[in-house]
């Protein structure tokens, strides 16, 4: 597994807009913006849909920021959401990429689950799923996450990544 150091020194992170910072192992992850997943009952919601070649999100719901005893973030009740991290990242050949929630997160009840970030992915601001439990408030930029990564056999140029997550487009529709 790759120290801070080396993710910062072989520029896995794009860390333009990080509020994250280098952890022990890692590098911790800043929330920028968060949307519940799932279908409401509106005439224009939509269901999410796992096809063979394709996947089609559910509606998504952007959670507005709120001020709890003055501070401006998210006040969430349980269920699942989509998240988005201040920060980016840029995969090469022979790096792959896990997200993690940190352990506050983790002992308020709320879990991050995250799909593996894949050799020749790229994207401006990462994102992934939060399932929570119980009702949090998490502050606009606070570290709810970190990501590690593992080195990997080098995967060839014609097979690194470039489905329909590269560069997140697909998250936001």
């Amino acid at each position: 597994m790759l120290n801070a150091q080396q993710i910062l020194e072989e520029g896995l992170l794009k860390l333009e807009n990080s509020h994250g910072k280098p952890a022990q192992v890692g590098y911790d992850l800043s929330l920028r913006e968060v949307n519940q997943i799932g279908y409401r009952g509106t005439p224009d919601s939509r269901i999410g849909k796992v096809l063979k070649d394709k996947t089609e999100l559910a509606t998504y719901t952007p959670i507005e920021l709120k001020n709890v005893d003055g501070a401006r973030g998210w006040f969430l009740y349980p269920g699942a959401y989509d998240i988005t991290f201040n920060e980016g990242c840029k995969i090469p050949e022979d790096r792959v990429g896990l997200i993690r929630q940190r352990s506050s997160m983790l002992r308020n009840g709320t879990v991050l689950h995250s799909s593996v970030f894949d050799p020749g992915f790229e994207t401006t601001f990462m994102g992934t799923v939060m399932v929570v439990n119980e009702v949090i408030f998490i502050e606009e930029n606070a570290r709810v996450a970190q990501i590690y990564f593992h080195p990997c056999v080098p995967v060839a140029k014609e097979d690194l990544y470039n489905g329909q997550w590269q560069g997140d487009t697909q998250r936001n529709k």
